[in-house]
């Protein structure tokens, strides 16, 4: 099942949010230029930072831009966070039996 346009791009800014490459008060690129770079309608985009700002990752300034609200400072609960992400993102290419199947090899091969 491929994702909608707008859930890719708030996928993508997700990831570099929870794995720290955005940080706190960073500025987040404009509309207009993440439109431009990936060849897009601005909408889709403001769709995708519309539902960052639902999740809490981030804060819409009208006519100063969307910029990154505090995110979790746990090493673990930051850690899931990115494991949840990168595993919504793996559904795009992998069955949920293969991912499972992958997990359950990863589990396996780590030394308690």
């Amino acid at each position: 099942m491929k994702l909608d346009l707008y859930m890719q791009i708030k996928n993508h800014y997700e990831t570099l949010i929870k794995t720290g490459v955005f940080k706190t008060g960073d500025m987040l690129p404009s509309l207009r230029t993440v439109a431009g770079e990936l060849g897009v309608n601005p909408n889709t985009v403001e769709k995708a930072y519309q539902e960052l700002m639902k999740d809490g990752l981030i804060e819409i300034i009208p006519k100063k831009g969307a910029f990154v609200k505090g995110f979790i400072h746990n090493p673990s609960e930051k850690l899931e966070a990115q494991l949840k992400v990168l595993l919504s993102e793996l559904k795009n290419f992998k069955t949920k039996k293969e991912i499972i199947k992958l997990i359950n090899e990863l589990l396996e091969d780590s030394h308690d």
